[in-house]
């Protein structure tokens, strides 16, 4: 890709409501350790990307595209060091699911059982400037769990690489898509994170963030208040996803790597 932006929705969660999301070998980031929260709480994170020229192997897909991942930020997993991504300071998050409006992009995530969903109608409006002051609109209208957010970029304060991991254990095995931007732009954002009442994403955010926040008149989502991070990539970045080994009795045995 040769730019993007993301808003990141940081909101604090009762620990007991993320740790039975999780397969064996994931465990939660405390929010303590975030300054979000307590040993008790974990995050879950909205990552709300949008790419420009994102290309699939090196072929430019659509000239823009929108990525929204619900998900829980985790500690480093055991499979990172063996797969060579146990990078100081990099962003683990086990997806609940993930919205692309690029179907090129579904379909190569497809490949490694990500759980991806294909939402052509996805929007960001996004009116933040360059110095990470505005606002930026977000509404995913996905079947089973729905969500938008309002978001206010408050000025990007640092600058310096970022690296996130997304990992997924499929039917295939471990898969882990990872990216790295070396030069980020970040910067705190105040958001309002809105759901459906009696989804799944409903029912984790409950009790969560910063406390509730007003109910939209118009759809009759609730929504909690959160702190976010604003992040822009103004060279883009590069990924990969990688198959890290099969589990014994898939297919025709065993594979490590």
């Amino acid at each position: 890709m040769s730019f993007a932006t993301e808003m990141a929705n940081a909101v604090r969660v009762d620990k007991a409501k993320l740790v039975p999301l999780l397969p064996e070998g994931y465990e939660p980031v405390p929010a303590s350790a975030l300054g979000l929260g307590s040993e008790n709480d974990g995050v879950f994170v909205f990552v709300n990307v949008c790419n420009e020229n994102f290309a699939i192997d090196g072929k430019v897909s659509q000239r823009t595209s929108l990525v929204n991942i619900p998900s829980i930020l985790v500690r480093e997993p055991a499979d990172a060091a063996a797969a060579g991504l146990d990078i100081p300071g990099a962003f683990h998050i086990y997806p609940l699911d993930i919205y692309i409006d690029d179907r090129a992009y579904v379909d190569s995530l497809r490949s490694a059982d990500m759980p991806v969903h294909f939402i052509p109608d996805i929007t960001h409006d996004r009116r933040i400037d360059d110095a990470g002051v505005g606002d930026l609109t977000v509404r995913v209208p996905a079947r089973k769990n729905p969500f938008s957010s309002l978001n206010e970029g408050l000025g990007f304060t640092s600058t310096g690489r970022v690296d996130v991991i997304v990992w997924y254990e499929g039917d295939k095995g471990t898969a882990a898509l990872t990216f790295r931007f070396d030069v980020a732009q970040q910067g705190p954002a105040r958001s309002q994170v809105f759901t459906k009442p009696g989804t799944e994403l409903n029912r984790i955010l409950g009790g969560g963030g910063l406390g509730p926040g007003p109910t939209d008149p118009k759809t009759g989502f609730e929504s909690i208040r959160t702190p976010s991070l604003s992040f822009q990539y103004p060279q883009g970045g590069s990924g990969s996803l990688i198959l890290i080994k099969k589990p014994c009795g898939y297919g025709s045995g065993c594979a490590e790597q």
